[in-house]
C-alpha cells in the first residue's frame, strides 16, 4: 500500500477525535493538568518547606550563621575571614552581666557586644522590628521589652536612663547609669543587653577567651559534608578550651536534602502511575477504532502519528494548564505564609517567591516523559493489530485459567480470583495506593516529630521549673531562701499539680588530696580559668585559696530514676540512697568516667572541717540542670536524705523546683503557680522556664510550617487515590459484559456489590500492609535523614487511624459508585451486546 503525505489531514483527525470524545479528552486533559500541578506544587512547596525550615533554624538561633567558634585568636579570625568557603564572620563578645537594677535586685541579665556584621547582617533575618540605633557610647544599651521587664524597667522608653550594678569580666562591680538608645524585637535570646564596643573594651575580657568570644561563621556553601566540617575544624587549630559547633541546619542540610529528594521521587512515581493508567485505559479502549482505520487505507505509521498527535496536544495543554495553576496557587499562597510569619521578605531576606526555571523544566520533562511512556504500549498495540483482530478486540483484564472449584463462599472466592487474576494490574494498584499512603505516613510522622510539643522538652519533661536567682550572686552572703518546705507543700497541695521535685543545695569544702581533687581541679583550671592551676595549687593544698566554691545537691527518687537513665553506667540504687555513693556534674571537663569511677571524694561542711563525709564516685553526668552555681568548681550529687543528714537545715536551701501538671500545658495551673510566686516577698528574685512559653516560641518560629507539610501530605495521598480510582474504573468497564453474563445466570446486583466490596477490601488490606512494612521502613530512613534534633521515632496514632479508615472507605465505595453507573446504562441484554 502506498503511503500518502497527509499530515494536515491527520492533524484534523486528531482534533476531531478529541472533540468527538469530549468526556475522555477532558478526563485525559484533567489527568495531565492535575499531575503537572502536583509535580510543580511538590517541587515548589518542597523548596518552600526547606527554606522555611532554614528560617526556623535562623529564628531559633537568633541569627543566620552556620557555625560558632568559642573564643578566637587574631590568627584564627584572619583564617576565617580569608577562607574562600566563608562568606561572612560575625563577632559577639560576652561582657559580664547586670547584677541588679533600680527595679530588680536579682536581674542577672547578660551584656554582650556585637560587631556590625553580626548585628546588621546575621541578626537581621531574626529581627521583626528595630527602633533607634546600635550603641556607640559607653553608657548606651540596645534592649528588648522582655529584657526591660526582667530588670523591672518595663515602663522605660528610648532615651530614658536607669542605674544598674554592672559586673565586668574581672568580677568588679560598677554602679553605672545606662541610657536606652534602641529597642528591638524578634527571635533568639532577648534577655540580654547589647552594649557598645567602647564598654566591651573596658570589661576585662579578651575576645580570644572562650568565656567571652563568639565567632559566628556563615559559609558560602549551602551544604558542608562531615569531612569538610572536620577539615575546617582542623584548619582552625583549636586549643583545649575552644569548641567549634556547627548549627543544626548546616549539620543536617545534606540529609534533609536527600530526604526531600526521596519524597520527590516517590511523588514523581505516583504522578507517573496516574498519567499512565488513564492513558493506557483510554487509548486501549480505541484499539478497535484504530484497527478499522487500516481497512480504509491508513498505514501503521500514520496511525502511530495520529495517536501521538492526540497525546501531544493533550499532554502539552494539560502540562501548561497544570503549571499555570501551580504558579497561580504559589503566588497566592506563599505571600500568605510570609505575612502570617510576621516578616517582610523584601527587607530581611526571608523566604521569597522563587519560580526557578529548573522547576518549570522538571515539571514539563516529567509530565512529557510520563505521557510518552504511558502511550507507548497502547500505540504498539493499535499499530500491530490487524483489522480482523481489531474488530474482535476486547480489553483484557487477566489471563484465563482453569481451576478446580474452590472451597468457601462463592462471593469471597470470586473476589479473590479477580484480585489475583491480573497480577500486573493488581500490583500497579497496590503500589499506587501504597506509595501515596507511604508518603502521607512519612510526612505526618516528620510533621508530628518536629512539632512544638515534641521539640520542647523541659527537665524531666516538666511543665515548669522555678529558680532561686539569688544563688547566682557571687557574694554568698546575699543568697536567700526563697523556697522552703512550706513553699514546696503549697505547690504539692494544689489540685492541678501532679508532681513537684525540689533540688536541695548547699555549699561545702573539698579538701585537697592527690588521688581525686587535685586531678579534678587541674582539669577545671585548664578548661575554664585564665590562670594556671600550678599558680594556685599550693594555696588550694594549704586551704588558703580564695573563692574555692564547691557545692553539693540532693535529689529525690524520681530525679534519680531520670538521671540514671541518661548515664552510660549502672548506679547501685541502694548504695546511693544509703549515702555510700555519689555522682558528679562533669561541667564540660575532659575527664573519662572510667578514670574517676570507684575513686572516693571527701567533703566537709562549709567552714566546718570537723563535719566530714566521704563518698564513692559512681558516675558522671553532663545534665546542666545539676549545675548548682555558675562559678562552682565542683558539684557533688547525693540523695536529699543524705544531704539533710550531713548538713544542718540552715545551710541547705532549695535552688529550684521542677513541677509537672496533672494536664500537660495546663494554663490555669501555671497561672496559679505564678500567683503563688507573686505572693512571695522575694517575687522578683524568682525566674522560671515554662514549657508553655517555649512551645509558643517554637510555634511562632515555625509559623505555617506544619500547615505546609500537611498540604504536601494530602496532595500526595490524593495521587494514590486517583490512581486507584482510574484503574478500578477501567477494570470495571472492561468487565461489564462479564457482569451482565453473571446477572443472566442468576447473580443479583446485591451479590455483585458484595463481591466488589470484598475486592476493594483486598486492595485496601494489601496497600495498608505494604505501607505498614515497606512504607514504615522508608519513613524511618527519611525520618532519620532529617532528624537533626534527635527526636525519638514514633508513628502518630491519630493520623494513621484516620488514614486507615479513609482508605477502607475509598476502596469499597469507588467500585460501588462505578458499578451503579454501569448498571444504569441499559438492561442485561443491552450490556451483554456492548463491545466498548
Amino acid at each position: 500500500m502506498m503511503e500518502n503525505n497527509n499530515k494536515k489531514i491527520i492533524c484534523r483527525m486528531a482534533m476531531r477525535a478529541l472533540r468527538y470524545n469530549r468526556r475522555r479528552s477532558i478526563l485525559l486533559f484533567a489527568a495531565v493538568a492535575l499531575s503537572s500541578f502536583m509535580i510543580f506544587s511538590v517541587f515548589t512547596i518542597g523548596s518552600t518547606y526547606y527554606k522555611m525550615t532554614r528560617l526556623q533554624n535562623i529564628r531559633m538561633n537568633g541569627a543566620d550563621f552556620d557555625a560558632v567558634m568559642y573564643g578566637g585568636s587574631e590568627e584564627q579570625l584572619e583564617k576565617c575571614k580569608t577562607d574562600e568557603d566563608v562568606r561572612a564572620v560575625g563577632l559577639v563578645g560576652v561582657a559580664g552581666y547586670i547584677e541588679e537594677t533600680e527595679g530588680d535586685k536579682t536581674a542577672n541579665l547578660g551584656t554582650v557586644w556585637a560587631d556590625e556584621t553580626f548585628w546588621n547582617e546575621m541578626m537581621s533575618p531574626a529581627r521583626t522590628s528595630v527602633e533607634g540605633t546600635y550603641p556607640q557610647e559607653k553608657e548606651e544599651v540596645m534592649v528588648t521589652r522582655k529584657a526591660l521587664k526582667t530588670c523591672g524597667l518595663e515602663d522605660r522608653q528610648i532615651g530614658d536612663s536607669f542605674r544598674a550594678v554592672y559586673v565586668d569580666g574581672k568580677g568588679q562591680k560598677k554602679d553605672m547609669e545606662f541610657r536606652i538608645c534602641g529597642i528591638w524585637d524578634g527571635y533568639g535570646d532577648k534577655n540580654v543587653f547589647y552594649i557598645s564596643k567602647a564598654l566591651y573594651d573596658t570589661c576585662g575580657y579578651e575576645f580570644s577567651s572562650v568565656v567571652s568570644g563568639r565567632c559566628h561563621i556563615d559559609f558560602a556553601k549551602t551544604f558542608l559534608t562531615e569531612k569538610e566540617q572536620q577539615e575546617f575544624q582542623e584548619k582552625m587549630k583549636l586549643d583545649k578550651q575552644q569548641a567549634l559547633i556547627f548549627t543544626e541546619g548546616m549539620a543536617a542540610s545534606i540529609p534533609i536534602y536527600f530526604g526531600m529528594i526521596g519524597i520527590v521521587m516517590i511523588t514523581c512515581f505516583c504522578a507517573y502511575l496516574l498519567i499512565y493508567n488513564i492513558m493506557y485505559l483510554s487509548v486501549a479502549g480505541d484499539v478497535r477504532y484504530y484497527g478499522l482505520l487500516q481497512t480504509v487505507g491508513m498505514t501503521k505509521k500514520q496511525i502511530s502519528t495520529l495517536m501521538k498527535r492526540q497525546m501531544m496536544i493533550l499532554g502539552s495543554a494539560g502540562t501548561l494548564a497544570g503549571v499555570l495553576l501551580g504558579v497561580a496557587v504559589s503566588i497566592g499562597f506563599i505571600p500568605v505564609i510570609l505575612g502570617s510569619l510576621g516578616i517582610n521578605a523584601d527587607k530581611i531576606g526571608g523566604v521569597q517567591i522563587s519560580m526557578h526555571p529548573l522547576v518549570f523544566l522538571l515539571t514539563a520533562l516529567v509530565a512529557g516523559c510520563t505521557v510518552w511512556i504511558g502511550s507507548r504500549k497502547p500505540v504498539r498495540m493499535a499499530v500491530q493489530i490487524s483489522p480482523v483482530e481489531a474488530a474482535r478486540y476486547r480489553a483484557s483484564y487477566g489471563k484465563k485459567s482453569r481451576k478446580k472449584t474452590g472451597k468457601g463462599k462463592i462471593i469471597w472466592r470470586m473476589a479473590k480470583e479477580q484480585f489475583l487474576k491480573d497480577r500486573k494490574k493488581t500490583t500497579v494498584i497496590l503500589l499506587s495506593l501504597a506509595a501515596g499512603l507511604s508518603v502521607f505516613l512519612c510526612m505526618v510522622t516528620i510533621i508530628e516529630s518536629q512539632g512544638a510539643r515534641t521539640i520542647v522538652s523541659n527537665y524531666m519533661d516538666m511543665d515548669l521549673v522555678l529558680y532561686n536567682d539569688t544563688l547566682k550572686k557571687e557574694d554568698s552572703d546575699k543568697w536567700e531562701k526563697l523556697m522552703d518546705d512550706r513553699f514546696l507543700g503549697e505547690i504539692r497541695h494544689n489540685g492541678g499539680i501532679k508532681q513537684a521535685n525540689p533540688l536541695y543545695f548547699a555549699r561545702i569544702d573539698v579538701p585537697w588530696e592527690p588521688e581525686f581533687s587535685d586531678q579534678w581541679m587541674r582539669e577545671f583550671y585548664e578548661m575554664w580559668m585564665y590562670e594556671s592551676y600550678d599558680h594556685v595549687r599550693e594555696s588550694y593544698r594549704s586551704g588558703t585559696l580564695e573563692d574555692n566554691l564547691f557545692c553539693i545537691v540532693g535529689i529525690d527518687e524520681d530525679e534519680f530514676d531520670y538521671l540514671t537513665e541518661t548515664l552510660n553506667t549502672k548506679v547501685n540504687r541502694k548504695k546511693f540512697f544509703s549515702g555510700k555513693t555519689c555522682l558528679l556534674y562533669q561541667n564540660g571537663l575532659d575527664i573519662a568516667e572510667s578514670d574517676l569511677k570507684g575513686k572516693r571524694v571527701t567533703c566537709t561542711g562549709y567552714g566546718d572541717p570537723d563535719n566530714r563525709r566521704t563518698f564513692e564516685i559512681a558516675g558522671l553526668t553532663g545534665e546542666n540542670y545539676y549545675m548548682a552555681a555558675s562559678q562552682s568548681r565542683m558539684t557533688i550529687i547525693v540523695s536529699a536524705d543524705t544531704l539533710k543528714e550531713f548538713l544542718p537545715d540552715d545551710q541547705i536551701t532549695i535552688s529550684r523546683i521542677a513541677v509537672r501538671y496533672e494536664r500537660e500545658y495546663d494554663r490555669q495551673a501555671e497561672k496559679e503557680m505564678m500567683e503563688l510566686v507573686g505572693k512571695s516577698p522575694y517575687a522578683k528574685d524568682f525566674s522560671s522556664t515554662s514549657k508553655i512559653e517555649e512551645k509558643e516560641m517554637v510555634e511562632e518560629a515555625q509559623g505555617n510550617l506544619t500547615e505546609i507539610g500537611i498540604c504536601i501530605a494530602l496532595i500526595l495521598a490524593f495521587i494514590g487515590i486517583l490512581n486507584y480510582m482510574n484503574t478500578v474504573t477501567g477494570n470495571l468497564q472492561n468487565r461489564r459484559v462479564e457482569f451482565a453474563v453473571m446477572e443472566s445466570m442468576g447473580m443479583t446486583q446485591g451479590q455483585i456489590r458484595g463481591m466488589l466490596i470484598i475486592e476493594g477490601l483486598f486492595f485496601a488490606a494489601g496497600s495498608l500492609c505494604i505501607a505498614a512494612t515497606l512504607g514504615t521502613g522508608i519513613t524511618w530512613l527519611i525520618f532519620q535523614a532529617v532528624n537533626y534534633r534527635n527526636v525519638p521515632f514514633a508513628v502518630p496514632t491519630g493520623p494513621v487511624l484516620l488514614m486507615t479508615a479513609a482508605i477502607l472507605l475509598i476502596c469499597t465505595l469507588i467500585p460501588l459508585f462505578v458499578w451503579n453507573s454501569i448498571a444504569k446504562k441499559g438492561s442485561v441484554i443491552e450490556r451483554m451486546r456492548q463491545t466498548k
